[in-house]
Formats: C-alpha cells, sequence, structure tokens
C-alpha cells in the first residue's frame, strides 16, 4: 500500500478552565482544543477535543476518513490562576491510527 499523508494542525485552545496544581478548586475544569486533520487528497476538518472528566462530557478521539486521532495529553497544566499559558508552550500529544 503506498503511503499516505496526513496533516494535523494544533489550531486553537478554546478553553483552559483546568484547575491549577497551586489551588485547591471545587471542579477541575477542562481544556478544549481543536485540531486541524488534512488527510492527503481532501480539504482540512477542524475536530475539537475535551478533558472535562464528567460523564458524558469527555471528547478525547475523533476520526477522520480512515483515521482516529486520540488526545493522549495536553501540556503544560495551569500551575497558579495568575500565569496564563501562551498558545505557543501549549504541546498536545496526539496518537494517530489508521483504521
Amino acid at each position: 500500500m503506498p503511503s499516505e499523508k496526513l496533516r494535523l494542525r494544533f489550531a486553537d485552545v478554546l478553553e483552559d478552565s483546568r484547575c491549577p496544581t497551586e489551588v485547591e478548586c471545587f471542579w477541575t475544569g477542562q481544556a478544549r482544543i481543536a485540531i486541524e486533520v488534512q488527510p492527503d487528497g481532501s480539504g482540512p476538518t477542524a475536530v475539537q477535543f475535551n478533558t472535562n472528566p464528567a460523564p458524558g462530557q469527555t471528547v478525547n478521539t475523533a476520526t477522520v476518513g480512515r483515521y482516529t486521532i486520540e488526545l493522549r495529553s495536553l501540556d503544560p497544566y495551569p500551575q497558579t490562576p495568575d500565569d496564563p499559558i501562551r498558545f505557543e508552550s501549549y504541546r498536545a500529544t496526539l496518537m494517530v491510527q489508521n483504521r
């Protein structure tokens, strides 16, 4: 089978309300990110992931064409509420499988 190209682009951090590690929070918060997925020969598709641990809220996998993309982690984790994270500092770890 010939090799295929798949482009992934970390497009945006839509929300990062995760509870900072140096704070005690009532709610753990969530991070939502957008990834642009573009299989070879197709237009880009935007997918969103959500780290919300509440039942039915977590979105850590997406399917685009024959590919399944899984969000493994989003770093760095907030440390204090007064130290916002710049977009350029975020790192999303993804696992891609060809179905």
